[in-house]
């Protein structure tokens, strides 16, 4: 990355790549193991694990598939979960004038 990423994104790929550790730590794979399994290089599966920006989503989501919960994905931008979209459209619509 060319810019530092603000403090909430770091902290949030920070939990989810502890989070990836601890689901295959809890499998008693190795690193190894799970790289093999994603067709992911060790030091990518470092990377994924530690949260870092430049693992590309594809392994985010292998990762994600692997642990039986890419289902999860697409409801993170879900438009029926989008508050300040439904807040936008809302404040847009005016009441009709009767006669």
């Amino acid at each position: 990355m060319t810019r530092e990423l603000p403090a909430a994104i770091t902290k949030t790929l920070a939990a989810l790549g502890a989070n990836l550790r601890l689901a295959r730590e809890r499998r008693g794979m190795t690193i190894r193991e799970l790289a093999a399994q994603l067709n992911a290089s060790v030091p990518t599966i470092i990377s994924l694990e530690r949260g870092e920006s430049t693992v590309s989503m594809a392994i985010y989501a292998a990762a994600l598939n692997f642990y039986e919960r890419l289902e999860w994905l697409p409801d993170l931008v879900d438009p029926q979960f989008d508050r300040e979209a439904l807040r936008i459209e809302l404040a847009g619509i005016r009441p009709r004038n009767r006669r």
